[in-house]
């Protein structure tokens, strides 16, 4: 009975021991964390993985994303998400999505919002922090600007007030017994208001919000990238790769080759049947 009393007190001790021990930890990491905000300029800040590390990055654009999901890497964070953008791209990093929305470089700078304050902090001038200037952590670059996006996208659906997403684009989607009605308020919820099988885009974007612009450029762009509107779209895909969904175009121009030939061919024809009938 000694023996058991005893063990269990040395198990009690060993759990505060590892309770404090813990404390400690979290109280030294946000003391490093508040450091480096004040001075980021200090060596013990270069590694930012042991202050704000990717889990913390990720709850910050989490919060930026559902302030302003009309923001184009919140755009790229879902198609990441569900794997139209591979892992692989060099755009789904937690730091690649955070820099493309608060960098004053590599971003479109909107560092007035509460979940850019860290990245503000911690990647001022004169900052070691390494994730602030590691160009494989930044956003993509030329990325279109949210306030660009969304003024194209409204000069698009004024061009082409019925654009919408062609319902075949992904008849290769398993069945899901649903009626074409049905399957648009499903796809509402799954993709948070992006519709598909022929919904029109434009019902969903106007002056007053326009939540959807990324998707309205990357449709109403695909087939006719000379378009004005396409413009600012065209430098961020002229300038990135990877990023699939947003930058799939049609080039209309592949098809010139045969056409020629076929004009070849017919100047051919009509030479034979002049001399034909000389």
């Amino acid at each position: 009975r000694e023996l058991t009393t005893m063990a269990q007190k040395m198990q009690a001790k060993t759990v505060a021991l590892a309770l404090t021990a813990l404390v400690l930890a979290h109280g030294a990491v946000g003391a490093l964390i508040d450091d480096c905000k004040a001075d980021p300029s200090t060596a013990d800040c270069a590694d930012s993985e042991t202050y704000y590390n990717d889990a913390a990055v990720a709850a910050d654009v989490k919060g930026l994303c559902e302030m302003m999901p009309q923001m184009p890497s919140c755009r790229i964070r879902e198609l990441c998400e569900s794997g139209e953008i591979a892992d692989t791209s060099g755009h789904c990093g937690e730091w690649n999505l955070l820099s493309g929305i608060c960098s004053t470089q590599y971003g479109e700078s909107m560092q007035g919002m509460a979940g850019c304050t860290t990245y503000k902090m911690i990647c001022a001038d004169g900052s070691v922090v390494e994730s602030c200037s590691d160009v494989a952590k930044q956003g993509p670059a030329e990325l279109i600007t949210t306030a660009e996006a969304k003024a194209n996208a409204i000069a698009l659906c004024e061009a082409n007030p019925d654009l919408a997403i062609d319902a075949h684009e992904h008849e290769e989607e398993e069945n899901t017994g649903l009626s074409p009605a049905d399957e648009v308020v499903l796809m509402d919820e799954v993709i948070g208001g992006y519709r598909r099988h022929g919904a029109k885009l434009c019902d969903e974007c106007d002056s007053a919000k326009c939540h959807i612009a990324m998707t309205i450029l990357a449709h109403g762009c695909k087939t006719d990238m000379s378009q004005s509107m396409c413009a600012e779209l065209k430098k961020t895909c002229d300038a990135n790769k990877n990023l699939n969904e947003i930058c799939t175009f049609v080039d209309k121009s592949a098809a010139a080759p045969l056409h020629a030939r076929f004009i070849l061919v017919l100047s051919g024809l009509v030479s034979v049947v002049a001399l034909t009938m000389r």
